[in-house]
């Protein structure tokens, strides 16, 4: 499985910047997971949790809206709010 970069900012801070095997995020039609070469997307998020899978460790971020942009190699998450929160 290949990975892929996934960035989470804020206006004030970024959240999370790290290479992850996986990232399930909270879009406004469901939840949805990216994946490596995943075809290119750009939606809306809606609050939720995202779960980032890095190194075989699940991350959680607690997010409250936002927008989400997908490419083959990269996801980018601007949200509202955004918190890394305990397993």
């Amino acid at each position: 499985m290949s990975d892929i970069a996934l960035r989470i900012l804020t206006r004030q801070k970024v959240v999370l910047n790290a290479r992850v095997t996986s990232v399930i995020v909270p879009g406004t039609e469901g939840d949805f997971e990216v994946l490596g070469n995943h075809t290119p997307l750009v939606t809306v998020l809606r609050p939720g949790r995202i779960v980032a899978t890095c190194n075989g460790e699940r991350k959680n971020i607690e997010v409250a809206g936002g927008f989400v942009m997908v490419t083959p190699d990269r996801v980018d998450i601007l949200a509202e709010r955004a918190d890394l929160t305990p397993r």
